[in-house]
């Protein structure tokens, strides 16, 4: 029997992207060359001075996930935390964080707030009827 393998990247197979956030804080991503065309296409939707919401760009993403997934996937990559690491710390575990993400999971008001303390951001954000 043949198991899938993940196969690691190197640096030929991959291409730098630099996030700016509001203030000076800056964040080196590293994304699959495969994914190059696509992640073009979106930058060159907006103007290079223009600045674009989070939400606006990944309309798409939001659309195929629930945004309470998406904003806790963002805070966990801004406190460059792993599910695992999350899970450790807000005691809620890595299968439902990974639940939660990939928007296969609602989110409760309990849940959310074990998961905001350590990501440093209020627990309404996590909350799905709550804009």
């Amino acid at each position: 029997m043949s198991a899938h393998m993940k196969t690691h990247h190197t640096k030929e197979d991959l291409f730098e992207v630099v996030l700016k956030f509001p203030g000076k804080k800056q964040r080196h991503a590293f994304i699959p060359i495969q994914s190059a065309e696509r992640f073009e296409a979106i930058l060159n939707k907006y103007e290079e001075s223009e600045s674009v919401d989070w939400e606006t760009v990944a309309k798409d993403s939001i659309s195929k996930h629930k945004q309470a997934g998406m904003v806790l996937r963002g805070a966990r990559f801004r406190e460059s935390m792993s599910q695992k690491e999350l899970a450790q710390l807000s005691g809620v575990s890595q299968d439902n964080i990974s639940r939660i993400e990939n928007g296969k999971r609602g989110v409760g008001e309990k849940v959310a707030k074990k998961l905001a303390k350590p990501l440093k951001i209020n627990f309404h954000l996590l909350l799905e009827n709550v804009s």
